[in-house]
């Protein structure tokens, strides 16, 4: 399992109780891997996935993707302010995705 610079800067800024709720959901990750299923876990395009987290504090989300599906790297964390996922959030992630696949493929040619 992995977090992105990104996304530990964005996990750092989440309200607390938020944060200790994503850190259960990440450990659950951690220990199911790819078989975590809804309502944990939403896939999106491209093998993007949305990891949920609640707490009194408000909902958080999760961008993650699995490099043959073993290790995960997850891309993007924030605070869900309404009932869809905001797009800007969604292409923020893939943009990112796209970036490290691609950083870890040159890393592999090296």
């Amino acid at each position: 399992m992995f977090l992105t610079k990104h996304a530990h800067k964005e996990f750092l800024a989440l309200p607390v109780s938020l944060q200790a709720a994503t850190a259960d959901v990440i450990n659950e990750l951690k220990l199911y891997g790819n078989t975590l299923t809804e309502p944990e876990v939403k896939s999106f395009k491209n093998g993007l996935k949305e990891l949920r987290a609640k707490s009194r504090e408000g909902i958080s989300r999760s961008f993650f993707f699995f490099i043959k599906g073993k290790q995960a790297y997850i891309v993007h964390i924030f605070q869900k302010k309404s009932q869809k996922t905001p797009k800007q959030n969604l292409d923020l992630a893939i943009e990112r995705m796209k970036k490290l696949k691609q950083e870890l493929e040159n890393d592999k040619r090296s």
